[in-house]
């Protein structure tokens, strides 16, 4: 009995404190948010592709703009505007396509076999380390480019598990523009190519 009793006094001894609250008028609100966002959108305009919108004093804000924030959002990510690589490998008078990407396939176990990761690599390094490396403007099909290439550059493969030996084909390939998406069979162009004879 006089534990519950106990209980009861302590219950009562419980007193909520008055909410207190502070006024804040509309106006500071109202300057700190401008504070915070113009700077941001300076930011942002600056480091984005030339559009139809342009700030005040844009052109020359943008070199303190860039020692602020210089990284840009090319820090993060890749150009899907830029061109890319593509391997082909020539087998029995065919070429064949030997690109292990993309990295999260069912072939590179989702992501965990990180080969992939390093044929990037292994292309750059054979195009700076190739001899007579001559590149051919490919403004056709790809099988009439290669078949038309000029004569191969060579170069040693030194990476210790290569994935790119023989007669080896480096495709430059750019992405199909977003607004002709529709009126191409595939979402890359070949612009350029070069042969090696690659040993390994």
């Amino acid at each position: 009995m006089p534990r519950q009793k106990d209980r009861q006094d302590r219950l009562l001894l419980t007193v909520e404190s008055p909410r207190s609250t502070v006024g804040i008028s509309r106006r500071w609100v109202m300057l700190a948010a401008v504070a915070w966002l113009l700077p941001a959108l300076y930011v942002i305009q600056t480091h984005l592709p030339g559009n139809a919108l342009t700030l005040p004093g844009q052109d020359s804000a943008a070199a303190t703009v860039n020692r602020v924030a210089p990284q840009g959002w090319s820090f993060f990510t890749k150009s899907p505007r830029g061109s890319e690589l593509q391997p082909f490998v020539l087998r029995d008078g065919v070429w064949e396509d030997r690109l292990m990407a993309p990295h999260g396939a069912p072939h590179n176990a989702f992501g965990l076999n990180r080969r992939s990761r390093s044929q990037g690599i292994e292309m750059a390094l054979l195009l700076a380390e190739a001899e007579g490396l001559r590149w051919t403007k490919c403004d056709r099909d790809l099988s009439a480019c290669l078949g038309s290439a000029k004569a191969p550059g060579k170069v040693a493969n030194r990476e210790p598990e290569p994935t790119l030996c023989g007669r080896v084909a480096l495709v430059e390939q750019k992405p199909v523009p977003f607004a002709w998406r529709n009126l191409m069979d595939a979402p890359h162009t070949p612009d350029r190519l070069t042969v090696l004879d690659v040993t390994c």
